[in-house]
């Protein structure tokens, strides 16, 4: 997998020369469950409650995003935009991504760990020796996504209007999308589409800066054990599913 070597050379570079032998030195057997997925397919929320169910820690790649901005005291906003130009970021919310994944800092006797990258971030631990990792990956349609979006920006009632509305087609692109939206009697409407859209984007430059600092894209599904359809299916319904997986798969939590 060549992207191992670039994620050790990219580790030597920006952490230093002694980095990947610290990893090493950290690993643990600690059981760790790597969750990735689409937009809005309740990755966090599902991470959460099975860190609960566990009775392991909870752990977001986000919130080490959110430490690297408040540490250089600007925004989220402004660290986003320094992604595009400045490596270095990326590398090293990769490596404390990695530390987490070890587990070496983790007092509970698992670890749930959900971001964009998780799951390959645990592959490159595996080569190092890393072992019981096991990698989910969430998925849905951009018609899914919009719903979902639109039931946490309009409310319950938008979210209901879509799903009765909007055909049930495979949408190649977010414009064949709004198309349908826009048909839609919801307030602001051009203003939620534009956030969606422009979540999509923010995703779409993640995949890309990814790609050609280490050689991979987080959304190939490849990547991963385990990837579910979280499709017309309520937050219940995908915990009970990836509970009956982990017990499939084989993973032990202790």
């Amino acid at each position: 997998m060549d992207y191992i070597s670039g994620i050790e050379s990219a580790f030597k570079t920006y952490i230093g020369e002694e980095s990947i032998e610290d990893l090493k030195k950290s690993i643990t057997d600690k059981p760790m469950i790597l969750i990735a997925g689409d937009q809005l397919t309740g990755k966090s929320t599902q991470a959460k409650r099975l860190a609960d169910d566990l009775g392991g820690s909870f752990h977001s790649v986000g919130a080490l995003f959110r430490e690297a901005a408040k540490k250089r005291g600007i925004s989220v906003a402004e660290q986003a935009k320094l992604l595009l130009v400045e490596r270095g970021i990326d590398v090293q919310i990769d490596y404390k991504t990695c530390q987490v994944i070890s587990g070496f800092n983790i007092k509970s006797n698992l670890g749930v760990v959900e971001g964009r990258q998780p799951a390959y971030m645990g592959s490159y631990m595996a080569s190092l020796g890393k072992e019981n990792i096991i990698r989910l990956y969430l998925t849905c349609s951009i018609r899914e996504q919009a719903l979902r979006f639109l039931r946490r920006e309009a409310g319950e009632a938008a979210y209901i209007e879509g799903k009765h509305k909007i055909p049930k087609i495979d949408y190649e692109n977010l414009q064949s999308l709004n198309t349908e939206i826009q048909k839609l009697e919801i307030d602001n409407r051009d203003k939620i589409m534009d956030e969606f859209i422009e979540n999509q984007n923010r995703d779409d430059d993640d995949r890309h800066r990814y790609s050609g600092l280490y050689g991979f894209d987080y959304g190939n599904l490849d990547g991963y054990d385990i990837v579910l359809d979280t499709n017309e299916k309520e937050p219940d319904a995908v915990f009970d599913k990836i509970l009956e997986e982990l017990e499939v798969s084989g993973f032990r939590v202790n």
